[in-house]
């Protein structure tokens, strides 16, 4: 079984791009200094000197974390728990069907948030952002069809940051090693 090594640390001002350099060479043990980041509105980053490596970031209350990949596209997500008033709202517009039947038959607080990192991490898989397709993909088995694709979900926790939900998608059945920086 693949393992998907995610990166992470305080962001603490520091760019995204930077960090994003700094965990490339902890993947490759290159020098940073190589990883030029290059950012196109709407497309995750990517590395031009690099591009057999492949990156997912993601940020959420002063963490940053990424994955990164040589075989494939990767999709991560981490966020916060935060008070949103419009969750019923947000899940309706969003959310699939059966996710909305499992967010609303959930005890579970969190469960709202666990839906949602797992549909931005499988959107960022894709290479595809939040639009009207985002209720078209159903999360909440770890197998799972986005965009006509398969792909497979991983929930995990952060070592240092449990109260953080996050999740990465992957085209092949993986494991989740964390790494802090």
């Amino acid at each position: 079984m693949t393992t998907l090594t995610i990166y992470y640390t305080e962001q603490a001002g520091r760019s995204s791009d930077e960090l994003l350099r700094e965990a490339a060479s902890l993947f490759t043990g290159l020098l940073p200094e190589v990883f030029g980041t290059v950012r196109e509105p709407g497309h995750k980053p990517y590395f031009a000197a690099h591009p057999e490596i492949r990156a997912s970031v993601s940020h959420s209350g002063g963490i940053w974390a990424a994955a990164l990949s040589r075989e494939y596209d990767v999709g991560l997500d981490i966020q916060t728990e935060t008070r949103i008033r419009k969750m019923d709202g947000i899940a309706r517009r969003f959310y699939h069907p059966a996710e909305r039947a499992a967010y609303e038959a959930s005890p579970e607080p969190g469960t709202f948030f666990r839906i949602w990192c797992r549909k931005e991490a499988a959107a960022k898989q894709s290479g595809r952002g939040i639009d009207g397709s985002f209720a078209s993909f159903d999360v909440t088995r770890d197998e799972c069809a986005v965009f006509g694709e398969t792909l497979f979900l991983r929930d995990f926790r952060l070592p240092d940051f449990p109260a953080l939900f996050c999740a990465a998608a992957y085209p092949e059945a993986f494991a989740v090693r964390t790494v802090r920086f």
